[in-house]
This record gives structure tokens, C-alpha cells and sequence, in this order.
């Protein structure tokens, strides 16, 4: 076969998981975790920008101290393909830790500020960081599925 269609390079179409995750490549959670034996509290945060992280020598956050990877038993602080109100608006307030309800408190100021905010009694720490864990560690099949649920969601909308 020759003439123009033979120059024409031929594109493949990835249809595989990869392929289909790769149009969210950019975005990203990004997670932070902070205890204060003080007050004897943990807070979860997620932004989709570490940059937009408040200050910890000022406002209601001082005196917290931020814990490593190391300290965490974690890899990494941050899942890609994602963005924090995805995982708000489908695994829930609480992402899936299992903590009762009337024992957190709820800081969602993901429209303003960028950040949403969960604030344990320090007993709950080992849950906190298991659920940490997990979210971290999801599988790109699940990581699509958190995505196909919500571009449903906002098709309906």
C-alpha cells in the first residue's frame, strides 16, 4: 500500500486501565498527617496542593507536629489519578476509617482553601493510619471506579 494513507503513522488507542487513568494524570491527593500530644489529637489532611497546607506555628494548628513517611510505615503521601473531593463525595466523610462519627471533627474547606481536614482523639491513631494506608495503596481498578462513579455523578448533575 503506498501514497498519503501509508505515510500516515497508525495511533493506538490504550484501552487498557493504565490507558484509560492516564487522561487523570494530573490530578492528585496529596495527604498530611499531624499529632499533638498536647491536645491529644490526630488530623488528617488532603489538599491537591501541598502549597495550600496552613501554617503549624500559627492559628488552631499550632503545637502539632508533622509525622514522616518513616514514621507512618508509608511509601508514599499521595495518590495520583485522584482528587480529594473525589474521595470525599464517594468513600464518604470519614474515607473509610472506621472511627464513630460523632468522634470526628469535619473541616471540609476544600472549595475555599483547597484542604479537608479530619480531626481524631489521638486513641484513634492506629486507625487513622490504617486508613491512610489503604487509601494510598488503592488498586487502579478501584482508583477508576472512584472516577467513573464520579464523572456519573456530575453527568446527572
Amino acid at each position: 500500500m503506498k501514497g498519503p494513507a501509508a505515510n500516515k503513522k497508525k495511533t493506538k488507542k490504550d484501552d487498557s486501565l493504565f490507558g484509560l487513568l492516564s487522561a487523570y494524570k494530573s490530578q492528585v491527593t496529596f495527604f498530611r498527617v499531624l499529632e499533638s500530644e498536647a491536645e491529644k489529637k490526630v488530623v488528617l489532611q488532603l489538599s491537591d496542593n501541598p502549597g495550600k497546607w496552613p501554617d503549624l506555628s500559627e492559628g488552631k494548628l499550632q503545637g502539632y507536629q508533622q509525622l514522616r513517611r518513616l514514621e507512618l510505615d508509608i511509601d508514599k503521601l499521595s495518590m495520583k489519578y485522584i482528587y480529594p473531593e473525589h474521595l470525599v463525595k464517594i468513600l464518604g466523610p470519614l474515607l473509610g476509617i472506621k472511627v464513630p462519627f460523632d468522634q470526628v471533627g469535619i473541616e471540609n474547606d476544600l472549595s475555599n482553601d483547597g484542604v479537608f481536614s479530619l480531626h481524631f482523639q489521638l486513641k484513634y491513631k492506629r486507625k487513622v493510619l490504617q486508613g491512610v494506608k489503604k487509601l494510598v495503596a488503592l488498586t487502579p481498578q478501584k482508583k477508576y471506579e472512584i472516577l467513573e462513579k464520579c464523572i456519573v455523578d456530575t453527568q446527572e448533575e
